[in-house]
């Protein structure tokens, strides 16, 4: 049986977001291709999961170190830059969640963030990509949002049904894909995610999260904990609010591309606090039609 306690959203309090609904049509370029999982991966049943409570509740400091040592914030261990540009702010008046450009006026994050409190749908204002100290790289007007139908807040909150729906699509009044670059998607199955267990098979989060303001956080060497076959998947990187919509960066083909989004925290029957990502599986195949 689920537990009922509702689990952590890291959206910085909630997204006030309205939508109307995208249509669909055929623009939009191949979805990143999967890698093959190891083949030593051992494809056990997943653990049970729960909603969440275990993290600090939203809108308070996580004291959890995260990453910020020197050097270029673009670069990793000498790989290819990142790409910041592409990363920012989905901006609501009293919160803020995380997002990547994947077209050229086409705005990946999460579904809970274009959701008010109260459960209704309310349209972000604004995106602020690549937004640091210095000032925003593009900002540009959100006009459009595209959620899941069967998406419901409440349901999300208390329940795991709808886990693998907790994903957005928002439509910007301008191009910007051209300035700050736009990031493939790669839909990995549950093996192939499983298989990034550490060593030189891992990825990187990237979100604004709380207690940072107006600062990116990278967070390296992240690995997943557990894969499930609802979509999504368990990792070790320590999300907080505000990082909701960020993405999972794996290097594929010697590029950086979404293996997953930050969605919220749950438990499994023998971890607490586990963050939860939407795997790229999930929305893939929508976010290729709208781009």
């Amino acid at each position: 049986m689920k537990t009922t306690p509702a689990r952590l959203l890291l959206a910085l309090a909630f997204a006030v977001a309205s939508a109307g609904v995208l249509r669909a049509d055929e623009r939009g370029s191949r979805l990143g291709a999967a890698m093959d999982a190891q083949t030593d991966i051992t494809d056990i049943a997943p653990l049970p999961k729960h909603p969440g409570g275990a993290a600090p509740p939203a809108g308070k400091p996580d004291r959890r170190n995260r990453d910020r040592a020197g050097g270029d914030p673009a670069e990793v261990a000498g790989l290819p830059p990142l790409p910041l540009a592409a990363i920012g702010v989905v901006d609501s008046p009293s919160s803020f969640c995380t997002g990547t450009v994947i077209g050229p006026r086409i705005v990946l994050t999460a579904a809970h963030c274009v959701f008010d409190e109260y459960g209704n749908v309310r349209l972000p204002e604004s995106f602020l990509a690549g937004h640091g100290d210095s000032g925003t790289q593009v900002e540009a007007r959100i006009v459009e949002a595209f959620v899941p139908p069967r998406f419901n807040l409440e349901t999300f909150n208390k329940t795991n049904d709808i886990d693998g729906l907790d994903w957005a699509i928002l439509e910007l009044d301008q191009d910007i894909g051209e300035i700050t670059g736009m990031v493939e998607i790669a839909a990995f199955d549950r093996k192939a995610l499983k298989s990034y267990d550490g060593g030189s098979r891992t990825f990187v989060q990237i979100g604004y999260g709380e207690e940072d303001g107006d600062r990116v956080t990278i967070r390296r060497d992240c690995t997943v904990m557990e894969a499930w076959d609802d979509g999504t998947f368990g990792h070790d990187c320590g999300s907080v609010s505000g990082d909701s919509g960020g993405p999972d960066l794996a290097l594929i083909d010697g590029r950086w591309q979404i293996i997953g989004i930050e969605s919220a925290e749950i438990d499994t029957d023998n971890l607490h606090g586990v963050d939860m990502a939407v795997s790229a599986s999930s929305f893939a195949r929508e976010a290729a039609r709208h781009r």
